[in-house]
């Protein structure tokens, strides 16, 4: 089963009901924390049979199933901070914060057509939270095959989770190989004795992460003498810079799989977990922000969700590596790899090779076959560039971009 959350905003004010619940909800989790570290529980079906009488009696007007949902909040909470303590990482007790609450799809109705939640609040209390419906609502209240799962609401926003069962790959009929750098996804695109080199770019998101953190640090300089005012203007920093990223990850991601379920082509991507630099200190900071994992996940899960196969092999040396003779070269290159068989190219382009032969080898690209030598090295195909679809911003960071 796969699910999707899709974030709604609210036509207008949250209901005073409505916050009345968000905060006993948000009491109830808290206790069901306490309670379960006490007990040394962290399950939701042991929460509830160690303190789901007490409960009813201290939130009386709160509903039931909303309770039950309190609980399992709780659990995540605890299996989270076991985790964590497990690891000998020193931690407080946890507690939740933020007002939110979450129900279950048998605790709420909502009308797909005028976009109106019914929430109950306890026995013969109901309140409606008006959702403002844009065409990329529409396209999932829409669609009757995906189903309602759990609804989350917070003070200014909620989130929907629809689902539906995962769609069967399709047998590929090409192959595309990418090879995640920090500026662009650079690869080739194989089809039958078609060969042609994949660049999808970024290279403003560098520029917004440095520039960003930049800001942070005149800010913790400026403001050295209040802790909670250079906290607070850190944390709006980051919440924007993260913002701006994910959005040009996420129109990354569409133009690679637009392509590949064109092209019926499976996708082949580096497993860069575990993952470590170990150079000088500003290029160690590059790369722990370096959001190659984000891009990786983004483009799984929305494979999964449309049905596009997605096969990840071991990147060690391959943009070290000939793909013609095997050769591996030990030292220092610069942009192009050069091989003393003769082959020489790109060694971006070299390694999205190198990946793509270790799928084939390993049965994973549908039984496609690929020659290095059939490669066309004046082809060069563009997915993506700033330019085509990241929105303007007022500072100019988005018009940064080279054009190959």
């Amino acid at each position: 089963m796969l699910v999707k959350g899709v974030v709604f905003y609210l036509d207008s004010e949250l209901p005073t009901e409505a916050k009345l619940l968000l905060e006993d909800f948000r009491l109830a989790v808290n206790n069901a924390i306490r309670a379960g570290l006490q007990a040394r529980v962290t399950s939701r079906n042991a929460l509830v049979k160690i303190a789901y009488e007490n409960f009813r009696e201290e939130h009386p007007r709160m509903y039931a199933k909303h309770l039950v949902s309190a609980f399992e909040v709780a659990g995540n909470v605890l299996k989270n901070h076991r985790r964590r303590v497990r690891k000998g990482v020193t931690c407080r007790i946890p507690y939740v914060k933020r007002l939110l609450m979450k129900a279950e799809n048998q605790a709420y109705k909502l009308d797909r057509n005028s976009g109106i939640i019914d929430l109950p609040i306890m026995a013969g209390c109901h309140v409606e939270l008006r959702l403002v419906v844009s065409q990329y609502h529409r396209k999932y209240l829409d669609d009757m095959s995906l189903s309602l799962g759990s609804l989350t609401v917070l003070p200014d926003r909620v989130m929907v989770a629809f689902r539906k069962d995962a769609p069967k790959p399709y047998a590929p009929e090409s192959a595309l190989s990418l090879d995640t750098n920090e500026r662009s996804l650079d690869g080739v695109f194989v089809e039958g004795d078609v060969v042609k080199a994949i660049k999808a770019e970024f290279p403003d998101i560098a520029v917004i992460q440095q520039r960003h953190h930049d800001r942070r640090k005149r800010l913790q300089k400026k403001k050295a003498h209040d802790r909670r005012i250079s906290r607070n203007l850190c944390r709006r920093e980051g919440t924007r810079e993260h913002r701006r990223i994910d959005y040009r990850l996420h129109q990354v991601a569409n133009s690679v799989l637009k392509f590949a379920e064109e092209k019926k082509s499976a996708i082949v991507l580096e497993n860069l977990k575990g993952f470590k630099s170990k150079r000088s200190k500003e290029l160690n900071r590059r790369m722990s922000v370096w959001p190659r994992r984000k891009l990786h996940q983004i483009i799984e899960y929305k494979a999964q969700w449309k049905g596009i196969p997605v096969v990840k092999v071991d990147p060690r040396n391959s943009s070290k590596t000939c793909p013609v003779c095997g050769r591996i070269q030990y030292s220092r290159m610069g942009a192009v790899f050069v091989c003393q068989c003769g082959w020489r190219l790109d060694r971006h382009i070299n390694a999205s090779i190198n990946l793509l032969q270790t799928a084939i080898s390993k049965g994973m690209a549908g039984g496609l076959r690929f020659n290095p030598g059939a490669f066309q090295h004046d082809v060069m195909m563009i997915l993506y560039e700033p330019a085509m679809a990241a929105r303007s911003e007022p500072n100019g960071t988005s018009g940064i971009a080279g054009v190959t």
